[in-house]
């Protein structure tokens, strides 16, 4: 018996998934509608695998603050953005507008994930009641030391979604808050990030927003051109994370 599928890619990458394979070790996998939900699997690393067991996935454990964002998510879209402020809402209309150049047209999964920290940041508190996102928080000898924690949102991509397209649209969209609305904390104007290596860095050097139309915010179209000078009173440092270890 064969437990191939059929048709491997059942969705555009421009519009959310509406349909998925639902696959179970020793079945046929079944196709069933809808987005299929965020989940992970999980086995005890300390218990031994009995023969039968061996290559099975596992316990599967919904991530359910992952599927309370997207629903979220999705009604703060249908409305328009609630909340957001003018700057932001020009950016996200940018980015989903009709016309694009299908060359530089936004993956869904692009637009979510910068979509996503926009929303935990911006939206109304009715739309973000019952999210909470712990903190990340130091060892208890790095608070004796007066370390403090941080809040940290995580965009989970695969290879060759566009994680550096993200990158631009998240630095565009706090720059160009941060310029236009100076007192807002929310917002910085000076973006730092950090890489693995030297290659790495070097790549992302399209970031910086003094390459003016050589940049990544005019080459894949994330930013319109008569907001270009505004942008140019951001700072964009990429680092290696290797200046960081002493």
């Amino acid at each position: 018996m064969s437990y191939e599928v059929p048709e491997p890619i059942i969705n555009s990458p421009f519009v959310e998934p509406s349909q998925h394979y639902h696959i179970e070790e020793g079945k046929t996998p079944e196709l069933r509608s809808g987005r299929r939900p965020a989940m992970y699997f999980y086995r005890d690393p300390k218990s031994k695998p009995e023969r039968h067991d061996r290559g099975q996935a596992g316990i599967a454990i919904e991530l359910k603050l992952v599927n309370r964002v997207r629903e979220r998510l999705a009604a703060w879209r249908r409305e328009g953005f609630s909340g957001a402020t003018r700057t932001t809402t020009e950016l996200l209309q940018w980015w989903r507008r009709d016309g694009r150049d299908e060359r530089r047209r936004l993956f869904f999964a692009q637009l979510e994930a910068a979509e996503t920290v926009i929303f935990l940041t911006e939206a109304r508190a009715d739309f973000l009641q019952g999210i909470e996102i712990p903190r990340d928080e130091p060892s208890e000898d790095k608070k004796a030391q007066g370390v403090s924690g941080f809040l940290r949102y995580g965009c989970k991509m695969a290879t060759g979604s566009g994680k550096t397209t993200v990158m631009g649209m998240l630095a565009a969209w706090s720059i160009l808050n941060k310029v236009n609305h100076h007192g807002d904390r929310r917002f910085s104007e000076v973006i730092l990030i950090v890489c693995p290596n030297v290659t790495i860095r070097d790549r992302l050097r399209e970031l910086d927003p003094e390459l003016g139309e050589a940049s990544l915010y005019r080459t894949r179209d994330l930013v319109p051109s008569h907001l270009m000078p505004f942008l140019s009173q951001g700072r964009v440092l990429v680092m290696n994370w290797h200046v960081f270890e002493p």
